[in-house]
Parts: C-alpha cells; sequence; structure tokens
C-alpha cells in the first residue's frame, strides 16, 4: 500500500514516531504553548514543555493528554499534525499511523484517537495495545503460546498486561507512574525540609540522583526552591538517599499492581511468568534500580529493556512484521471514512 508507515507511541509527556528503516524520526514532549490574547500557537513539542512555569499571564501552557488518554481534541490536532509534517515533508499520499493505546481504554477514548489521527492528514490508523507494542520493541516474540508480562511505566499511567499469542490476556492500567513519581518527590522535600519545589527541579532531581533501590555510591545535586515558611529562594543539596525514600511507596504500589494482574493470571501462564520474568519498559525503565526494588517484592526477575522509553515506538512500527498475527486477534486498520 502507498504511504510511509507510522508507529507513534503516544505518551502522555512524549510523542515518539518510528519508521522501518530509518528509525526514531520524531521524539517530542507531548505539550503545546498558546497566546492566551489572539490563541495563536507560540511553540510545540519539547519548546514548549520547556515554557512550563515560566510562561507570563499572556501565555499558557496545554498538555492534551491525561492518565493515557487524549483530554482535550483541538491541542492533540497541533500535536499530530506536527508530526506528520515533520516526518512526511510534503509526501503525496497520506501517512498510515499504527497508534499505541493503553489496553483498558474505552471504545469512545479509542475513537478519539482514530479521529484525532484522520482529522491531521493520516489515510489509515490502527490501535496497538500499548503492552503488545512494547513486546515487540523490546523483541520479545508474541505468536507463541507463552505468557509474558510487561510492566510500561510512562509518565500518565503504568501498563500492566500479560500477554500470549499476540493478544492481551489481562490488564490493568493505574496512575502509579511517572507524573505521581514528581508529586511524590515534591511532596516528601516539601514535608521533610521545608522546600517547595518547581516541576523542572523535580525531574532534574529525579534524572539525575534519582533510584528506587540504594546506590553503592550515594550522589548529591545542588537545587534551587523556595522556603515554604519564609517564601525566600533558597539553595540546598539533595541526595540520592532522600530521593530512594521518597520513591519508596511509589514502589511499593506499583509492586501492588503487579500483584493483582498476577492474581488473575492462570497457572501456566503465571509458570511461563516466573521463567521468564517481567519485562519492564517505558520512560521509567531507565530509573535507576526499579527493576531490582521490583524483584525484591514481587519474587520474581525483572528485566529493564535497554531502550525501554522507545520500545513501544519501535514495535509500533515493526508490527507491519507480524500483521499476519495482529488481525487474527483483532488489530485491523481503521479508514479514515469508516471509523467504527
Amino acid at each position: 500500500m502507498p504511504g510511509t508507515y507510522i508507529g507513534v507511541d503516544l505518551g502522555t509527556s512524549k510523542v515518539t514516531a518510528f519508521v522501518r528503516g530509518k528509525g526514531i524520526v520524531y521524539s517530542q514532549a507531548n505539550a503545546i504553548c498558546y497566546e492566551n490574547r489572539t490563541g495563536d500557537v507560540v511553540s510545540i513539542g519539547s519548546a514548549a514543555m520547556e515554557m512550563a512555569q515560566r510562561t507570563p499571564a499572556a501565555f499558557r501552557v496545554e498538555r492534551p493528554m491525561a492518565d493515557g488518554v487524549i483530554s482535550d481534541f483541538t491541542v492533540m490536532c497541533h500535536i499530530f499534525s506536527d508530526l506528520i509534517e515533520s516526518v512526511c515533508n510534503r509526501q503525496i499520499f497520506r501517512p498510515n499511523l499504527i497508534v499505541t493505546a493503553p489496553s483498558g481504554i474505552t471504545d469512545l477514548q479509542k475513537r478519539t484517537i482514530i479521529d484525532v489521527a484522520c482529522a491531521c492528514g493520516a489515510g489509515k490508523v490502527s490501535l496497538l495495545d500499548n503492552a503488545v507494542a512494547s513486546a515487540l520493541g523490546s523483541g520479545i516474540p508474541i505468536d507463541k503460546p507463552h505468557g509474558v508480562l510487561m510492566l510500561d511505566v510512562g509518565a500518565g499511567t503504568a501498563d500492566i498486561a500479560v500477554i500470549t499469542m499476540g493478544t492481551v490476556a489481562f490488564t490493568t492500567s493505574c496512575r502509579v507512574a511517572g507524573d505521581l513519581a514528581d508529586e511524590m518527590i515534591a511532596r516528601c522535600f516539601l514535608r521533610e525540609r521545608s522546600l517547595e519545589l518547581g516541576i523542572s527541579a523535580v525531574r532534574k532531581i529525579k534524572h539525575t540522583v534519582g533510584c528506587a533501590a540504594p546506590r553503592e555510591e550515594e550522589l548529591e545535586i545542588p537545587v534551587g526552591g523556595k522556603d515554604h515558611l519564609t517564601r525566600q529562594p533558597v539553595s540546598l543539596t539533595v541526595t540520592s538517599e532522600e530521593v530512594r525514600l521518597a520513591l519508596t511507596p511509589w514502589v511499593e504500589q506499583l509492586a501492588n499492581a503487579v500483584h493483582e494482574v498476577l492474581e488473575q493470571t492462570p497457572a501456566e501462564l503465571y509458570r511461563d511468568i516466573c521463567e521468564e520474568g517481567v519485562i519492564l519498559t517505558g520512560g521509567h525503565a531507565r530509573l535507576f534500580g526499579l527493576d531490582r526494588a521490583l524483584s525484591e517484592r514481587l519474587y520474581l526477575d525483572v528485566h529493564a529493556c535497554a531502550d525501554g522509553a522507545n520500545a513501544a515506538a519501535k514495535g509500533a512500527g515493526l508490527s507491519l512484521q507480524h500483521m499476519k498475527t495482529l488481525e487474527d486477534h483483532g488489530y485491523m486498520f481503521r479508514l479514515k471514512e469508516r471509523r467504527d
């Protein structure tokens, strides 16, 4: 079929696109900055996200995704249009998109994704379960009668799914993800050190010294914030051990969510998971020690994907190699004219 095939990982905080033979061709923050008076778009993607919490009253930054689903149709249209224009670069044929989506979303939420993509110039759109896409992108065979437990920890949601024979056997989606981890770090430092931190400072702490298990050598980072009592700017040193303690309840909640899925898993598939372990993907798979911390709580091996942040996008792009298997399990292309 004519047209470029693009695998799109539609995340709460980031949109990533993969084209077979080219690799990752688009990776931008899922955000947009408007001018309030005129409604004009000032910036899209990572440039807009950098303006968050630094914009004057004349501008506002919007994020079109909430908890893994589209919450603002108009803003999401701008993001999709920017993606298609950047990747296709004035091609004659409309591109065909394979978009990842959480397994537990409703039919209405699925249709919204399809409507947005088609309104922005896509020729055909197919939705693919995030867990299946992550498995493909991680190199896990999906067409065998063998149970695999995928744990994809993104920004807005964590998707936990048992997949076998190219389909999802059991799944759940929860808010125990990156945004909640940010909230826990901010609340901990406010409670323990009376320090108010902006979102950019929290994410810098998490990405630089953050950890879910003890480090052999403790790390430190200076951060600036506001004293909660005096309202004066302050600069303090934050250690990796402080961040680990702040994230411990978050790790416990994540492990409990995985336990809930395992409790519903049949014995045969559970035995497969015990042999293979848990595959950890998503942007937070790279959090230091998360695989080790989860393994200790689940009593299972947890394997962090080497490129977990891009696993779902890669899997969506590579899914053309498995279209027969996917079509047998309901992953069919939807035409623009027929979106039911």
